[in-house]
C-alpha cells in the first residue's frame, strides 16, 4: 500500500497544486501530533498538525495527504490539504492529550491549498478530474502512551514528489501516542501515532 501511495503522490500532487498557493513555509515551535496509517487495504493517509510562530504571533499548520484506489484499480483519488488553520482547531495543555478539530470550510486559500483529484485508469488516455475536497471535518484525539520516546537534535531532509520539494529542518522531542477520531467521515484508530514538541523546526513546500 505504501508503494501505491508513493506512486499516486508523484502523479497527482503536481496537479493538486495547480492554480493554488505554490510556496508555503512554516516555522514550527511548539506542540505537534502526527499519524500515518492505512485506512483499509486500498487507502492510506498521512497527517501532521503543528503549532508554529510568525512575526505576528502564534500560528498552526496542517499537512494531510491521502490516496484511495478503486477495488478494481481503475481509478485513484488523491486528497491534499496543506497550510495554516485556525489556532483554535488544535488544543491541549500539554502533549499528553492533544485534539485536532477542524472544519475544512475554515481553510483560507491565500495561506493553504486543498484539492481532490481522481485519475481514471480505464481510459486509453487516462485523465484527471479535480475539484474541492469533500466537505466535512477532521476530529482526532491524540493520547501520549510513552511506549517510545525520541529526540531529534538536528535533521535536515529534502523529499521530492515530482515537481514538489518538501524541505524540513527538524529539532524535536516526541513520544508514541494513540489516536482516535475521523477524517472527512472516515474513522481513524491507531496506536502508531506520535506527539511531541518542535524546537524552531521549519517545513517548506516548494513547487519547482
Amino acid at each position: 500500500m505504501k508503494q501505491l501511495f508513493a506512486i499516486a503522490v508523484v502523479v497527482l500532487l503536481p496537479l493538486a497544486l495547480t492554480a493554488q498557493t505554490q510556496h508555503l513555509k512554516f516555522t514550527n515551535d511548539g506542540a505537534f501530533a502526527r499519524v500515518s496509517a492505512d485506512s483499509d487495504p486500498l487507502s492510506n493517509f498521512r497527517l501532521q498538525v503543528s503549532r508554529g510562530s510568525t512575526n505576528s504571533g502564534t500560528s498552526t499548520n496542517l499537512s494531510f495527504f491521502s490516496v484511495t484506489f478503486a477495488p478494481d484499480f481503475t481509478s485513484a483519488t488523491f486528497v491534499s490539504i496543506a497550510g495554516t488553520i485556525p489556532n483554535s482547531s488544535f488544543t491541549g495543555d500539554n502533549t499528553r492529550n492533544l485534539v485536532l478539530d477542524l472544519d475544512t470550510s475554515t481553510l483560507d486559500p491565500s495561506t493553504s491549498f486543498s484539492q481532490s483529484c481522481t485519475l481514471d485508469f480505464s481510459s486509453p488516455d487516462p485523465f484527471f478530474t479535480c475539484g474541492p475536497i469533500p466537505a466535512g471535518s477532521i476530529h482526532l484525539s491524540f493520547n501520549e502512551n510513552g511506549f517510545q520516546r525520541d529526540r531529534i537534535l538536528a535533521l535536515e531532509e529534502f523529499t521530492t514528489f515530482g515537481p514538489i520539494t518538501i524541505h524540513s529542518h527538524n529539532r524535536a522531542d516526541s513520544s508514541s501516542a494513540n489516536v482516535q477520531g475521523s477524517i472527512l467521515g472516515t474513522s481513524v484508530s491507531s496506536t502508531s501515532a506520535s506527539v511531541g514538541v518542535n524546537h524552531m523546526s521549519t517545513l517548506e513546500f516548494i513547487k519547482n
